[in-house]
This record gives C-alpha cells, structure tokens and sequence, in this order.
C-alpha cells in the first residue's frame, strides 16, 4: 500500500512529508512545529504586543522629560515624540495638592492630563524631588 504525501502544516516551509511513521504528522520537524507556534502565538496576541510596545516608548519618553526636570509638557508636543494615549492604562483618581484628580501610571511615573491647558504634568517619578 502506497502511503499519502503529506504537507507540513508550518506556512513558511510547506516541504512535503514523504518518510514519516505516523499519518497523523503535521509538521516536516520540530523547527517547523515551533515556529508555527510562534506564528500563531504573534498573531493572537497582535494588540497586546502593540499596547505594550506603545506603553515602553510613553514611559520612556516621560522618563526622559522627568530626568531633564521637565513635569509639564504640552500634548501635541509629546506626540510628535511618539507618545500614544491609546496605550494607556485605566485612569485612577488620586488627591494631589487637596485636589482629586484622574491620573494614569506607568511603572513609577504618575501623571495625568490638563484638558484646559492642553499639558501633561508628572506627579511622581523617581527622578522628581519632593
């Protein structure tokens, strides 16, 4: 009995599988397995690798306002830097100076956004002296 031709499952490589024991093989190698996996795992994840990618270059470009000294900046001038507000995170309120306020965090940076003014200003990082 002639055995069928399988082809690997893994969209790179689609080699064809002609030695194989069982007629349930999916992949032509282990390489070809995990890097289907890999694939399918960077897709699925898609929007949450992107949130955190946007989350690292808002933290470091306020990290760096904060080393220089700068707490206020105004918004249009962090996004032409790069800073995406998509990427944050839920706003929580806090009370600061006995006034509440809707501030986001990322790691040790607190800041919020001033509607009025059109600025964002740092609350609390590691590089601000209190």
């Amino acid at each position: 009995m002639k055995k069928r031709i399988l082809i690997c499952k893994n969209e790179e490589c689609q080699d064809e599988i002609i030695d194989y024991k069982s007629s349930k093989r999916l992949y032509c190698s282990d390489y070809c397995r995990n890097r289907d996996g890999y694939l399918r795992r960077l897709e699925d994840n898609k929007e949450l690798i992107e949130i955190s990618k946007g989350q690292k270059i808002n933290y470091e470009l306020l990290d760096r306002y904060a080393k220089a000294g700068i707490f206020e900046e105004e918004v249009s001038k962090l996004m032409k830097f790069g800073f995406n507000s998509k990427c944050l995170r839920l706003a929580k309120y806090y009370e600061i100076n006995g006034r509440n306020c809707t501030c986001f965090s990322i790691k040790d940076i607190l800041f919020e956004f001033d509607e009025e003014k059109e600025l964002i200003i740092i609350h609390k990082s590691k590089h601000k002296i209190k």
